[in-house]
This record gives structure tokens, C-alpha cells and sequence, in this order.
């Protein structure tokens, strides 16, 4: 048999099992054995030599890994993954123990449990409650509204006041409300509510008449009487003709008594012997 025969057979078959045998026989209870002391002076008993039987087992020692890490399955709530999936339903049906899963559209994390997956997180309360988180976006919104009323201090509006102000300025369909005003601003407001609904346009209109025109008012003086601006000579006397009639009146006379105009009395002349229109045409006949 060559050397290198030997050295193999030593190598892949004799050296493990007299080392194997050996092992076993320190854990055993041969005393003699436990108290070989190599050439060195070391105690084989008090060696640094771990039995098999304690590798990876309880009250032995751990093992490690290809990495030269003791596993994940030998150390005490550890976690050596973390998972993400983007919602709940997207979470493997069974998960593993000593893994986090996170579900990316609500942050919330989980362990699995056995069964069945178990919250870590806390949820947050929503809500406006005591003890609750108060939602972002109503803060948000609250914080615009106070910024759209510019040098307004105070826009604190309570219950009381909306209902005070609906009562004010909940107009009806049928006109101007009841409540809140005087008979008289009721009254005026009424007209003028009447004159919009009616669609009466008084724009441009003039507020008063500075002299009569053709289609227009007649001129009246500071009595009331009609100014030869607002009268038609073919209608009205003039001044001249006014004397001249009174004049005529005055010169008849009845009894030998000159007539007097007077509006408020009646004139009623005789003439003795008058002759008819019938009696005038017999007679020129």
C-alpha cells in the first residue's frame, strides 16, 4: 500500500471515527478516560471539546450558520426579516415566526402569531373626542378659513348665531320677513321688494321737470297755475283779450244798469218786444 493510500484511509475513515469514539467516550462516565491529560499538560475533560449531543440543543450550545450566525430559530424573540406588502390582503396566507410584515398604505406592522397576524402598532383613535388623534386635514382646512378672512380677529361663530342669522336672512319666496324690523321699514321695503319683482327699472329717470316740453309735463308757476309755457294760445285767453271781453260786458246794460262780471252769478237779460226768428222772416217777406 502506497503512502498516500495510508494517509487517505487515515484521513476519511480512521481519524473520524477514533475521534468520534473518543468524544463519546469522554461524555460517558469512564473517569480514567475524562481524566487523560494530553503531552501538553491540558486536561482533555477540561478542554474546550463540546459534545454533539449539546450542539443546537437545550441547555447546550448554539450552532452557526454557513455565514458563521447562530440562526434566527436559536435566538429569543429575534427579528431578522422585515416584509412589506402594500395592504393587508397582499400579506402571505401563512407568515413566519421572527418576521415583521408591514402593510405600506396604512404603516401599520405585524408579527405572525401561529394562526393568525398580530397588530404591533398601536391603531390611533380617529376621531374629536378626548384622547383621540384629531384628523390632519380638518386642521388643515380650519387653518385656510382663518386665513381667508383677512384682519378679522375673531370668527368664532356658535350655534346661537347661526340661528339668529337665518331667522334675519332667510328671505321667503314671497317677499321681505317679518321678524327683526319696524312697521315702517317692513313697509318701505315691501314696496321697493315689489318694485324689483315687477322688474321696474327707474334708471336714468330725472327727478324733476325743469321746463314743460313737447310731450312732457305743463309748466306750472309757484302757485300751481299754468305758465304760458304749459298753455296753447288756441285753448287759453291771453291778458289783452281778457280786458277786452270785460270791457264788452260792461258796456251792456239792463234797466239802465251796466252789467258786472261776476263767475258766481248768472246774467239773465230781457228784451221787451223781441221779435222771433219766424216773425222776422214773415215780416222781410
Amino acid at each position: 500500500m502506497a503512502l498516500a493510500d495510508v494517509q487517505e484511509l487515515w484521513t476519511s475513515k480512521l481519524k473520524p471515527y477514533i475521534v468520534a469514539g473518543f468524544i463519546a467516550m469522554l461524555a460517558g462516565t469512564d473517569t480514567n478516560a475524562k481524566n487523560l491529560v494530553l503531552a501538553d499538560g491540558t486536561n482533555i475533560a477540561q478542554s474546550t471539546f463540546i459534545a454533539a449531543t449539546e450542539k443546537g440543543a437545550n441547555s447546550g450550545v448554539a450552532t452557526l450558520d454557513a455565514t458563521g450566525k447562530v440562526p434566527s430559530s436559536q435566538l429569543p424573540s429575534f427579528v431578522d426579516d422585515v416584509i412589506e406588502a402594500a395592504n393587508f390582503a397582499a400579506l402571505p396566507a401563512e407568515g413566519e415566526g421572527g418576521k415583521i410584515y408591514v402593510t405600506l398604505d396604512d404603516n401599520k406592522t405585524y408579527r405572525w402569531g401561529g394562526t393568525a397576524y398580530a397588530e404591533i402598532s398601536a391603531s390611533i383613535a380617529l376621531g374629536e373626542t378626548a384622547g383621540t388623534a384629531y384628523e390632519g386635514s380638518k386642521g388643515a382646512a380650519n387653518a385656510a378659513a382663518i386665513a381667508s378672512h383677512t384682519g378679522n380677529s375673531d370668527i368664532h361663530v356658535t350655534t346661537s348665531d347661526k340661528a339668529a342669522w337665518g331667522a334675519k336672512y332667510d328671505k321667503p319666496s314671497g317677499g321681505i320677513p317679518s321678524t327683526d324690523m319696524t312697521a315702517e321699514v317692513q313697509a318701505s321695503l315691501a314696496l321697493a321688494d315689489t318694485a324689483i319683482q315687477q322688474h321696474q327699472d327707474i334708471s336714468g329717470k330725472a327727478d324733476k321737470v325743469a321746463s314743460a316740453t313737447n310731450g312732457n309735463f305743463a309748466g306750472l308757476d309757484a302757485n300751481g297755475n299754468l305758465t304760458d309755457s304749459g298753455a296753447k294760445a288756441s285753448d287759453f285767453a291771453t291778458a289783452a283779450q281778457g280786458g277786452k271781453a270785460d270791457t264788452a260786458i260792461q258796456s251792456v246794460k239792463v234797466n239802465g244798469t251796466a252789467l258786472t262780471p261776476d263767475a258766481n252769478k248768472a246774467v239773465d237779460i230781457e228784451v221787451p218786444n223781441r221779435v222771433t226768428a219766424q216773425e222776422l222772416a214773415a215780416f222781410v217777406v
